[in-house]
């Protein structure tokens, strides 16, 4: 098996939400600019119980933050990568018609899953380069994904973020 064998592990894809593994902190160089542009994060629901993105509210594990109020103006998600991450991006679709909603997947353009947030988001960052999740593995590097991401902004234009990709406005 190569080294980068891991990286098309299907059992990775297929992690519940709860499996330590799906917890990817996002990295300070993209949440400091989201938070900025949305004058601060109202709702974090599916973080850690320590709080990191600093949000007014926020949901962790084992509360389920997906089927739960999302009473605030500005929500921050970044959902488990896997299957459950589905559910998860239905959700901000719908928020993102009522509240600003940022939304950061793989970009997986290809998938259903991307496709449908794209087809109703506001703007979509392709984010340049592999995000570094602060992780670090057992050699001492930092973990960084093994594929793009993609920020969604529904209600929220995300062009202030140029520095971190290419914005695009899908649906003009």
């Amino acid at each position: 098996m190569g080294i980068a064998a891991h990286r098309f592990d299907n059992e990775k894809r297929r992690r519940p939400d709860h499996h330590a593994r799906q917890a990817m902190l996002t990295p300070g160089y993209v949440l400091e600019p989201a938070r900025r542009l949305l004058g601060g994060i109202g709702l974090d629901p599916c973080t850690e119980p320590d709080n990191p993105t600093g949000s007014a509210k926020w949901y962790s594990l084992p509360d389920d933050g997906c089927t739960l109020p999302w009473d605030a103006e500005t929500v921050w998600c970044n959902p488990p990568y896997g299957e459950a991450r589905d559910r998860w991006v239905d959700r901000c679709i719908a928020e993102g018609e009522q509240r600003k909603v940022l939304l950061l997947i793989p970009a997986h353009t290809e998938t259903r899953t991307f496709q449908r947030a794209l087809n109703a988001c506001t703007t979509v960052l392709l984010v340049r380069a592999r995000l570094r999740f602060g992780v670090l593995r057992d050699n001492g590097r930092q973990e960084a994904a093994s594929h793009g991401s993609a920020l969604f902004g529904f209600g929220v234009d995300l062009s202030p973020m140029h520095d971190l990709g290419i914005v695009l406005t899908p649906n003009v």
